[in-house]
């Protein structure tokens, strides 16, 4: 940790102090966590990033997690940075209603932002947020660009935790915020459309930290030209969807084969009109190409034109409460697959396949055309891709 208390004041790290007015202040005795009062001792080597250090091992209600050299890099950097925007950051504020310490918290925002390097899990995630919001304080996560890996041109992995923290841009498209404490670097990750568990395509923009205002930026839309290429990769993913089906064997995979081999259809010959980005379509973790292609097999199979979004939900819940379908968490999103689910009917709708009677009600206009073979599955793929 960056802070302790001493004298009933709090000292930190991030400052100027010289290693022997660390020593002196450490010989008096009087430096303590914030938080649990124990005594610490002020680390002022020359390998690690200066910090204070617990004298014992007992577990302190302030720390979650053990700190690695990075984060704290990136704690001071992000600090400096703040500094420099002529922000008033504190570092390590503990908030005792909620037992949580923000890395840094800019009391004139009411704002806590986390640098996060280690794991952490969605459940964890989730539960700092709402902690957050129980008390109004707006909230941002940081991640470490340790934690992303780039994949080749408009390519990322990214953490499942990572993707949970995104939040909408002005134009409603998802973006997350990395940062290097080595480079002194941020990277922006903007219009994020996830492709599988981990992997995404995202255009990135890197910032030095000096040409980086993080209030100007955070919700601002960017130039969506790149998009052009993310058409490329998509049907570059609905091919391996195709290709890869037969041999997949995860239960909601096998699911939905099965359903489709007894109504004489075949998973890999997915109509061309499942498999897309429509609007909201990552709040299902599961593979587009196999809940959109189930919605059109339940419009297909109805025996009337009309019929009901409540029809369809109740099915959809059906096969989350048998983990069939999988769902994406997003605290920071008030959303939730039904979103996804509206998207997609919407999508059909602009493509003349469905129309919006009622709020609550669709009418079918046509059929649905299955692919005959793999090669005409490729072609209609790539002519609706460019219709798109």
């Amino acid at each position: 940790m960056l802070v302790a208390l001493y004298k009933n004041q709090f000292v930190d790290m991030v400052g100027d102090s010289t290693k022997e007015e660390w020593v002196a202040k450490n010989k008096e005795g009087g430096l303590l966590c914030p938080v649990c009062q124990s005594k610490v001792i002020p680390k002022c080597g020359m390998k690690k990033t200066w910090h204070f250090a617990h004298r014992s091992y007992e577990e302190c209600a302030g720390f979650h997690e053990a700190e690695t050299n990075y984060h704290m890099l990136g704690k001071k950097g992000l600090y400096k940075w703040l500094i420099a925007l002529s922000e008033e950051p504190i570092v390590e504020f503990y908030l005792r209603d909620i037992a949580q310490r923000p890395d840094l918290f800019l009391s004139k925002h009411n704002h806590a932002i986390e640098f996060q390097c280690a794991s952490i899990s969605q459940d964890q995630l989730r539960s700092r947020i709402q902690g957050y919001q129980s008390l109004n304080i707006q909230s941002d996560w940081i991640f470490g660009l340790k934690r992303l890996t780039h994949k080749g041109n408009f390519l990322h992995l990214i953490q499942s935790t990572d993707l949970s923290a995104a939040k909408k841009d002005n134009a409603g498209n998802l973006f997350l915020h990395y940062y290097c404490p080595l480079q002194d670097q941020f990277v922006l990750l903007r219009n994020i459309l996830p492709l599988s568990q981990r992997k995404s395509a995202a255009i990135s923009y890197r910032f030095s930290s000096k040409n980086f205002n993080y209030f100007q930026e955070v919700s601002q839309t960017y130039n969506e030209e790149e998009f052009l290429h993310y058409k490329n990769l998509w049907l570059k993913q609905k091919t391996t969807w195709r290709m890869t089906a037969f041999k997949n064997t995860s239960p909601s995979v096998m699911y939905f084969k099965k359903v489709l081999y007894f109504n004489h259809r075949s998973l890999t010959l997915f109509p061309p009109l499942a498999g897309v980005p429509s609007n909201g379509y990552y709040h299902f973790e599961t593979s587009p190409y196999l809940w959109q292609t189930y919605l059109l097999f339940m419009i297909e199979k109805l025996s009337v034109s009309l019929f009901s979004i409540n029809f369809i939900e109740q099915e959809f819940e059906r096969l989350l409460q048998k983990r069939i379908l999988q769902v994406r968490d997003f605290p920071y999103i008030n959303e939730s697959w039904k979103n996804a689910m509206r998207g997609y009917l919407h999508f059909l709708e602009r493509h003349k396949f469905i129309e919006q009677v009622t709020d609550q009600t669709w009418k079918k206009l046509r059929d649905i055309h299955y692919p005959k073979t793999v090669e005409e599955a490729f072609k209609l793929d790539e002519i609706f891709s460019e219709k798109s």
